[in-house]
C-alpha cells in the first residue's frame, strides 16, 4: 500500500485475542451440552440464539447477514443461485467463521447449493458452529419468519432453490498462521503428503467466494505492534484464497466504507482485488459528518495477462 494511503490503525482490544474469542464458544458449548444447567449468565435458561454471538449481533442490529444475502442472490450478481442453474455451483470459504450463521442463510435461504466450508482459528467456535449444524439450531433454519417469507419471495424464488444439499464443513483453520496454501509467487499450490487441506479447491485455484464478516474487524484489534500489523498481511492472504475472478464480501462495523477500500485494494500489481459493488446501508449524519454503522464491499480478484 503507497505510504499515506493507509488508514490509521484501531487501538488494540481484547477482541482481536484468541483467548476472547475461546472463552466465549467455550460457554456457549457448555450451554449446548447442558441448557439447563446453572450458571452466571443471566440468559443461562434461555436456548443458545445464533444472533447472540457478539461476531452476529454486532451486524444483525443493521440487518447486514440479509443484506448479503439478498446481494448474492440478486440477478445483477455473477454466481447467484439464478444465475448458475447449468453451470457448477460457487463453493464458498467463511474466514473467521464463528458460529456458522452466515453460511446456514446462505445454505436454507439463499438457495447455494456448492460445497460451504467455514473456518476458525478458535477450535471451540468450529465445535459450536458444527453442533448447531448437527441440530439446525441455526435461526436460518426456523420457519415462519415474515423476513423469511419476503426474501424468498422477492430474492430467490422456488425455481431457483434446487439441488442436492451439500453438508456445510466447519474446519479449524488459522488465516494468518498457515502458509502452506500460498507460493512465494502467490499461486495456490497444493502441499504434499499432511499438510494437503482436504476441504480447500486446489484444482479450481481457490474458492469463488469468501466472506468476512467481522474477522478483519477482530484481526484489525490484535496487539501485535512487534510485528508487520495482521491488518496489512490479511487482504493479501484472502485475496489468494479466491480463484481467478472470484469474490471476497467484507462486511466491517469499526471501518468506513473508504477505509475498507484502501486496505483491500492498496496492493500493486497485475495480481489484485478491485470494488465490484457495495451494499447499501442507512445512513445518518452528526456533527455536519455524513456515515454508517455498518459498511460491506464486494472486491473481485483481478489477474491481468
Amino acid at each position: 500500500m503507497p505510504e499515506g494511503s493507509q488508514p490509521a490503525y484501531l487501538s488494540p482490544s481484547e477482541l482481536g485475542t484468541k483467548d476472547y474469542w475461546e472463552t466465549y464458544y467455550a460457554r456457549t458449548l457448555a450451554h449446548i451440552s447442558n441448557p439447563t444447567e446453572t450458571t452466571n449468565d443471566e440468559d443461562a435458561d434461555s436456548d443458545v440464539n445464533d444472533e447472540d454471538d457478539p461476531g452476529t449481533s454486532w451486524f444483525s442490529e443493521h440487518n447486514a447477514p440479509q443484506k448479503v444475502l439478498r446481494f448474492l442472490t440478486r440477478k445483477s450478481f455473477p454466481l447467484a443461485p439464478r444465475n448458475t442453474r447449468n453451470a457448477p455451483q460457487p463453493q464458498i470459504l467463511d474466514l473467521g467463521t464463528g458460529n456458522g450463521s452466515m453460511l446456514a442463510l446462505l445454505r436454507k435461504r439463499g438457495g447455494f447449493m456448492g460445497n460451504m466450508v467455514g473456518v476458525d482459528y478458535s477450535k471451540q467456535s468450529v465445535e459450536v458452529a458444527r453442533e448447531l449444524q448437527r441440530s439446525r439450531g441455526h435461526s436460518a433454519y426456523h420457519t415462519g419468519s415474515e423476513d423469511e417469507e419476503e426474501d424468498s419471495e422477492e430474492e430467490i424464488g422456488e425455481e431457483w432453490v434446487k439441488g442436492e444439499e451439500q453438508p456445510i464443513r466447519f474446519e479449524e483453520w488459522d488465516i494468518l498462521g498457515s502458509t502452506a496454501l500460498l507460493s512465494p509467487r502467490g499461486d495456490v499450490v497444493e502441499p504434499a503428503g499432511a499438510d494437503a487441506l482436504d476441504w480447500f479447491p486446489y484444482q479450481q485455484g481457490g474458492f469463488d467466494i469468501a466472506l468476512d464478516k467481522g474477522t478483519f474487524d477482530a484481526i484489525s484489534l490484535a496487539d501485535d505492534a512487534k510485528d508487520t500489523r495482521v491488518c496489512e498481511r490479511y487482504p493479501d492472504i484472502a485475496r489468494r484464497l479466491l480463484r481467478r475472478g472470484g469474490f471476497l464480501i467484507v462486511t466491517s462495523c469499526n471501518w468506513t466504507e473508504d477505509e475498507l477500500v484502501k486496505w483491500f485494494t492498496g496492493a500493486e500489481g497485475k495480481d489484485r482485488l478491485v470494488v465490484w459493488g457495495r451494499v447499501e446501508y442507512p445512513r445518518f449524519r452528526f456533527g455536519g459528518q455524513e456515515g454508517q454503522g455498518v459498511c460491506t464491499v464486494c472486491f473481485q480478484r483481478v489477474v491481468d495477462a
